[in-house]
């Protein structure tokens, strides 16, 4: 019995052992042949598919298969936090945008030049307070890392660093010296309690790297304030003030021993300006009056004596936000009106510029005194003659940026929440979002330029009636129509549940003016509202559709058709063609597939795979497990296999092959942008719930390890992938079959922060790949002939870098298809035959010998009429080539 008993047991065991290496080998099994079925629609209960989850892992940086990125540009941003500085010359202004520095042309507001404080501090947050323009075209910037930055603003390098020791809110610059300012800072120690919370000082920052004076700083007390809300310095130097609330404090600075003033007013201070010449200090208040005050008198003691002189000047009927003088008898003023008021002082008169659109904030005259810069509330910069007050240029700001500046204050972004995320325009590639209430705004990310404003919903800015707001738009994949969906709510703290009529629009673009004309309007498509449209892509004119989803628990389907006419005259009208619906649940999100054949439609938490052509009912369902959460969005990834579709909680990436979960990132889901035409997908998440550090990713369908990661410390509102015009021509080291594309080498990310900043990142160029014109040609040497009509451009210097890099990459990748019998995989894995066959044909030629250097010498002195209208042809340098041009030149 014992000996059974034995053999029974070491019988279990090694079931036992079995089982355990079964399970590790399936654990082991990569997740693309962990295949499960699709399962038929009949047989499928709601939430019934398990499948794998492989959990990505994020990294902070780039991966090390790839080049690192770098930031091009920072857009977009809040334009009106104080008066634009404009350079020594009149002929530049600058614009700080959180920790980076825009410089514009003033005679047309182009953004010439951006840089960032990110290049000597890395990734941490030093928002810039504060910038001062200095000789020629240099600016001063003090951050709230406690550092004073004089940068070129030409080439944007960084010239010195000072570490001032405390963050600087309040900076102005003294007249009477160079490199010395004035600054409110605020104070490291302070008991509870304490009311005087800045300090005001005196801060010269002296020597420069590789100078013969070492970098220091010197810093001198004047006074200390409470909440300083602004500073102004006096022409000469000689004095300084600063206002908290009801009080205005001033110092006389001329001597050793600053003589500070204390006085305090009836009303609350808004503003300050101290008069160029005369010993007058201009105090704005909320009432909207402006008070001069005859205090300005170096032979005053130190006092608190409130008796003194003063007269008023009193129009705006609110507060008034900003004073400035321009010269020694005009004083500007601007508030919540939205006019300019130009008070004459001379002559006592005053003249005005009205309709300005929006809430002054800031006025900032010329240096030449030639022109005036009006900062608007409504993130707009306006920039007018001084002499006939005419509009020079005009700098309008991204809309979101201003209300979420607003919002900060007043909680209003409830009633005017962003809805659209960042739809790339297909034609133009920029970027169309929520605007002004009504309306969209169109903006160019990377010259920060705002390119026009579509009125979607008409309404009177005059009344308490509710704003219109747009919810959704889409492009198709031409850009030819728009798709809108617009509503009014009854109550915005509900947000979209509020709505209380909706209307979907269908536009279409009008060649001739380039602007979108209303064709069809339906209203009420869905009861309670519309959570998304999507069109199809299709390359025939009149054969279009579009899906809409609704919280009537059904989508439907729109057909494009022809009414009247042919040609210019034929009209078109949006009529529904299919109206479904799957197990009363409300779909949420719907997407074609690349070649409009497939449609998805998000049910719940599941997916569901339709044919537009019949919409009889799902060809198939995906599902990832019992415990999806209601998916929010579902998109198809360019041309390839996979099906994304996310949630608050994860997005699952799924292979339309296999029918099965290829990867799960599980992480709180921002936003999620595929790109309609690469096989890509841009992941904002945040790794810790309610952290405001969040993780962008590019990744590939194929792979959950992020192609592209970084960190956004303050934050991200919505990404997406942006086509650009030219190519970086870089690409990244892969395995021996040759070289993978790099996903921003034709593409551009752009990340939204919920502040209204526009991250613009890129390839960042490898030095490696600039190869010297030298490399490429031999130069010519100069002659008369040359003198006057010009040297020959050089034909290999010309040749792109593509054909040196990528193209013999392509090459090593046909060679090794062949060789592994690649050719022979199904077809609907493979690329177009149009792509492989010039690189094909290539590979299978015999190689020609370098032309020897005798050649090259030979002709290097001829000298060639060359019609430059025409594209010059990339000769091959054989030396029987040379040869033949050789005899050539000397029959004719």
């Amino acid at each position: 019995m014992a000996g059974k008993a034995e053999a029974e047991r070491k019988t279990k065991k090694a079931g036992k052992e079995a089982k355990s290496k079964t399970k590790e080998k399936a654990m082991k099994r990569p997740a693309h042949l962990q295949i499960n079925k699709l399962a038929p629609v009949d047989s499928l209960p709601t939430a019934s598919l398990t499948t794998p989850i492989v959990e990505a892992t994020i990294s902070t940086q780039a991966t090390d298969a790839h080049l690192p990125i770098a930031l091009k540009v920072v857009s977009g941003g809040q334009l009106t936090t104080g008066p634009i500085v404009f350079s020594s010359d009149s002929s530049q202004f600058y614009l700080a945008k959180d920790n980076s520095v825009s410089v514009y042309n003033v005679q047309n507001g182009e953004m010439l030049q951006n840089f960032s404080v990110h290049r000597d501090s890395g990734l941490q947050r030093a928002a810039i307070k504060k910038i001062v323009a200095a000789d020629g075209h240099r600016v001063y910037t003090f951050s709230a890392d406690h550092k004073a930055r004089l940068w070129d603003a030409d080439t944007g390098d960084l010239v010195c660093v000072w570490d001032i020791g405390a963050c600087a809110d309040f900076v102005e610059a003294d007249p009477s010296k160079s490199g010395r300012f004035f600054c409110a800072m605020r104070r490291k120690r302070q008991r509870a309690g304490a009311q005087k919370k800045y300090v005001v000082c005196r801060v010269e920052l002296m020597g420069e790297p590789n100078g013969v004076e070492p970098v220091r700083v010197e810093r001198q007390e004047l006074f200390r304030a409470g909440n300083v809300a602004g500073l102004s310095v006096r022409a000469d130097g000689q004095w300084v003030a600063a206002f908290a609330k009801f009080r205005v404090h001033a110092a006389f600075v001329g001597e050793a021993k600053p003589k500070c003033h204390v006085w305090g007013m009836e009303e609350r201070v808004s503003a300050i300006a101290f008069h160029p010449r005369e010993p007058v200090l201009a105090v704005g208040d909320w009432r909207g009056r402006i008070v001069f005050w005859f205090c300005v008198d170096e032979n005053a003691e130190s006092s608190e004596d409130r008796s003194i002189v003063r007269s008023t000047h009193h129009w705006h009927a609110h507060r008034v936000n900003a004073i400035a003088f321009a010269g020694d008898s005009l004083m500007l003023s601007g508030g919540e009106e939205g006019v300019l008021v130009l008070w004459q002082l001379d002559t006592e008169t005053r003249d005005y510029l009205p309709r300005l659109g929006s809430d002054i904030v800031g006025i900032a005259p010329s240096p030449d005194q030639m022109r005036y810069a009006i900062t608007l509330r409504d993130n707009t910069i306006r920039i007018v003659s001084a002499v006939d007050r005419t509009l020079v240029s005009l700098l309008q700001g991204l809309k979101f940026a201003e209300r979420a500046g607003r919002a900060r204050g007043a909680r209003e972004l409830d009633s005017d929440p962003f809805t659209t995320g960042l739809i790339v325009h297909p034609a133009t590639h920029a970027l169309v979002l929520n605007g002004e209430p009504g309306r969209l705004q169109v903006f160019n990310h990377a010259n920060d330029r705002h390119l026009a404003s579509i009125e979607v919903a008409a309404y009177n800015r005059v009344g308490s009636g509710s704003q219109p707001h747009v919810d959704l738009v889409q492009f198709s994949s031409d850009g030819a129509w728009m798709a809108t969906v617009d509503s009014r709510r009854t109550d915005a703290t509900r947000g979209l549940m509020g709505v209380t009529t909706s209307y979907l629009k269908f536009w279409r673009l009008d060649p001739a003016s380039q602007t979108y004309t209303l064709v069809t309007r339906i209203d009420a498509p869905h009861s309670g509202g519309v959570h998304s449209i999507c069109f199809q892509p299709s390359h025939r004119r009149n054969a279009l559709l579009c899906v809409s989803t609704g919280r009537d628990h059904l989508f439907r389907v729109w057909e494009l058709q022809s009414v009247l006419g042919a040609g210019p005259n034929e009209r078109f009208v949006w009529a529904s063609r299919f109206t479904c619906g799957y197990r009363k649940l409300q779909p949420t999100a719907a997407a074609f597939s690349f070649d409009g054949s497939t449609l998805a439609v998000a049910f719940g938490g599941a997916v569901t795979l339709w044919d537009p052509a019949v919409c009889a009912g799902p060809v198939g369902v995906l599902v990832a497990s019992a415990d999806t959460p209601n998916l929010k969005g579902v998109a198809f990834v360019g041309a390839s296999s996979f099906v994304a579709a996310w949630s608050d909680e994860r997005l699952d990436v799924w292979n339309m092959l296999t029918g099965s979960v290829w990867w799960t990132l599980a992480m709180p889901i921002q936003s999620v942008y595929v790109h309609p035409r690469s096989s890509l997908l841009a992941v904002a998440a945040y790794q810790v719930p309610g952290s405001s550090t969040a993780s962008v990713m590019v990744l590939s369908p194929s792979s959950p390890s992020p192609l592209v990661a970084l960190q956004h410390p303050s934050g991200v509102e919505a990404v997406a992938l942006v086509p650009t015009a030219t190519k970086s021509g870089r690409s990244h080291p892969d395995s021996e079959h040759g070289m993978k594309p790099d996903p921003l080498d034709s593409n551009t990310l752009v990340v939204l922060t919920p502040s209204g900043l526009i991250s613009v990142y890129g390839a960042q160029v490898d030095s490696r790949s600039e190869v010297a014109p030298s490399a490429y040609g031999r130069r010519m040497e100069s002659s008369a002939f040359a003198d006057i009509f010009g040297m020959q451009k050089s034909v290999a210097a010309e040749a792109p870098i593509l054909a040196n890099a990528q193209v013999r990459a392509t090459m090593r990748l046909v060679r090794s298809a062949v060789q592994s019998s690649y050719v022979n995989a199904p077809f609907h894995v493979l690329p177009p035959v149009r792509s492989l066959y010039t690189q094909f044909v290539t590979a299978q030629l015999l190689p020609v010998a370098d032309a020897s250097t005798e050649s090259v010498d030979a002709v290097s002195d001829v000298e060639m009429d060359v019609d430059e209208s025409q594209p010059e042809p990339v000769w091959t340098e054989s030396g029987d080539f040379f040869a033949s041009m050789r005899r050539g030149f000397k029959a004719n």
